[in-house]
């Protein structure tokens, strides 16, 4: 039998070399120190979207099942849009975030969101069960198109 006590294998003295280490500890600490500075002076969010008069508004219930096919409906229980899986996947997206914010804000599932349209042309979606709101613009005109067609149904 071989006794394996005896091999020493030769050890590299830094797996990670130390400069490194302290370059990213360097860089923790100076986010810390902005962040923390940020929040005790309460500076002003300076990315946030612009927001314009409301243009449109529509209150809507969307039903999404899991394939990404999707059914809206008005609040008069109308359906304004059936969509497949492949027409309704970002809409079907949007409607399993609401029902996670609901979720995690321990509030009924079911209710409406409203879509509203702006002066400056930007679509929002908002869930005023969870207090959830998103600027749609940000995820592309492809996926903005398929909320701003539910507007003009």
């Amino acid at each position: 039998m071989t006794d394996l006590s005896q091999v020493n294998p030769q050890k590299d003295p830094e797996m990670v070399p130390r400069a490194l280490v302290r370059a990213v500890c360097g860089l923790l600490l100076a986010v810390l120190i902005l962040v923390t500075y940020a929040s005790i002076t309460d500076r002003p969010k300076v990315a946030v979207a612009p927001i314009g008069e409301t243009v449109v508004s529509r209150p809507m219930t969307i039903d999404a099942q899991n394939s990404g096919a999707v059914r809206v409906f008005g609040t008069d229980g109308a359906v304004i849009a059936d969509l497949n899986a492949e027409q309704g996947g970002f809409i079907s997206s949007i409607a399993r975030t609401v029902k996670r914010q609901r979720t995690l804000t321990n509030v009924a599932l079911d209710g409406p969101v409203i879509l509203t349209s702006d002066t400056l042309g930007r679509l929002r979606i908002t869930d005023p069960s969870s207090g959830w709101s998103a600027d749609l613009m940000m995820f592309g005109a492809d996926n903005w198109g398929a909320f701003a067609m539910l507007l003009e149904e």
